[in-house]
C-alpha cells in the first residue's frame, strides 16, 4: 500500500471535485488489491482538517456496514461521502490505513460509552450483563456488522490485523481492569493471569459478533442468558471457597 508523500501536499478540496473525478485510485482499488498512489502535490503548506478526517471515517464505516469488506474501494467510499477520493490517500495513506483508523475510532467510542458501566461492575453476572447490553446496542446501530467485516479483512492483511488488534486496546484494557478487580480477594487471585482471562473474554465476545454476522437471526438472547447463569454459578462457588492466606502466613493460624 502506497502512503501519501510530499510535504508540500495540500488538502484536496472537498468542493468542486466529485468522487468520480480523475485522480488517484480512479479504478476504485479494494483493500486486497494494489491501491493507487497519493494525490498529486501542489504548492502551499499542508492543511489537515479534523472535520474532513471524521467525514471520511464516517463514510468508510457506512460502506462497511452496508457493502462489506469485499466491496470496499476508495472510489466507493468517496462516492458515499461525496468527496474527492484523493482525500483518503492524503489523510490516511491507503484504504487499509483508513480502515484501521475506523477501528480505532469505533474502539474509542465504545470505550467511552461503556467506561462507567464497566467501572461499576462488581460481580461476574454484572460483567456478562454489560456484555449483553454492548452486543445489543452495537448490533442495533450496525457497528457489529462493521466490526465483523473488519475482522474478516484482517485475515488477509498482516498490517490490518495488527492495526485492528492495537485499535481494540482501549476496550480490552477496560475489560482487563474489570477482571483484575473482580479477582481480588478470591481463591483465583494470583492463580489465573488477568491477561489470559482478558484475551479469553475478548475472544468470546468477538466470536459472538462473528457468529451474529454469519447468522443475524441467531438466538444470542439465549446465549447471554446461559452465560449469566454460568457466571452466577462461578460467583457462588468463588464466594464459598476461602481465599488463600497471604504468602508467608502460617496456614494453621486462625483467620
Amino acid at each position: 500500500m502506497q502512503a501519501a508523500t510530499g510535504s508540500s501536499a495540500t488538502d484536496p478540496s472537498t468542493t468542486g471535485s466529485s468522487a468520480g473525478s480523475p485522480g488517484p485510485s480512479s479504478t476504485g482499488s479494494s483493500t486486497t488489491g494494489p491501491s493507487a498512489g497519493p494525490p498529486p502535490a501542489v504548492g502551499g503548506p499542508p492543511v489537515r482538517s479534523p472535520g474532513t478526517r471524521a467525514r471520511i471515517i464516517d463514510a468508510a464505516l457506512q460502506a462497511l456496514r452496508e457493502g462489506g469488506i469485499t466491496g470496499i474501494s476508495a472510489r466507493g467510499i468517496a462516492r458515499r461521502g461525496d468527496f474527492n477520493q484523493a482525500l483518503i490517500f492524503y489523510h490516511f495513506g491507503s484504504v487499509e490505513g483508513l480502515l484501521i483508523e475506523v477501528a480505532r475510532s469505533e474502539s474509542a467510542r465504545r470505550s467511552a460509552l461503556y467506561a462507567d458501566a464497566l467501572a461499576g461492575v462488581e460481580t461476574l453476572p454484572e460483567l456478562v450483563a454489560v456484555a449483553r447490553r454492548l452486543h445489543d446496542e452495537e448490533f442495533a446501530s450496525g457497528s457489529v456488522a462493521a466490526l465483523t467485516q473488519m475482522l474478516a479483512g484482517a485475515g488477509r492483511s498482516e498490517e490490518m490485523a495488527r492495526g485492528i488488534w492495537e485499535a481494540l486496546e482501549p476496550w480490552t484494557t477496560q475489560v482487563h481492569d474489570t477482571i483484575e478487580r473482580l479477582l481480588v480477594g478470591t481463591p483465583l487471585a494470583g492463580l489465573l493471569p488477568a491477561e489470559d482471562l482478558t484475551r479469553a473474554v475478548a475472544g468470546l465476545f468477538l466470536g459472538i459478533e462473528l457468529l451474529t454476522g454469519l447468522d443475524p437471526d441467531g438466538n444470542t438472547t439465549s446465549l447471554f442468558t446461559t452465560m449469566e447463569s454460568v457466571a452466577r454459578l462461578v460467583d457462588t462457588l468463588l464466594g464459598s471457597v476461602p481465599a488463600p492466606p497471604p504468602a508467608g502466613a502460617d496456614p494453621s493460624a486462625p483467620a
